[in-house]
């Protein structure tokens, strides 16, 4: 009975083993696949374009406050 209990968890556990290197395997052929690599390629393309476009939105946002207080101190007319 020990042996029959044995036998079946030692099946069962390469099962779940072998399942889960197959999945593994798929997922990173998928990851390496053309598509795979173009897709990551293109979010990381459009992360990089929102980060830029973000930055340079703050960059002229902090442009205008400190050219205003540069005027100010000056004692220029603000820019129309």
């Amino acid at each position: 009975m020990r042996r029959l209990f044995w036998t079946l968890v030692g099946v069962g556990l390469g099962a779940v083993v072998g399942i889960a290197i197959v999945r593994s395997v798929q997922r990173t052929k998928e990851r390496y696949s053309p598509s795979g690599i173009a897709g990551r390629a293109g979010e990381a393309g459009e992360e990089l374009r929102a980060r830029l476009a973000e930055a340079i939105q703050v960059g002229r946002r902090a442009m205008a406050e400190k050219e205003a207080e540069l005027r100010a101190e000056l004692g220029l007319d603000a820019k129309s």
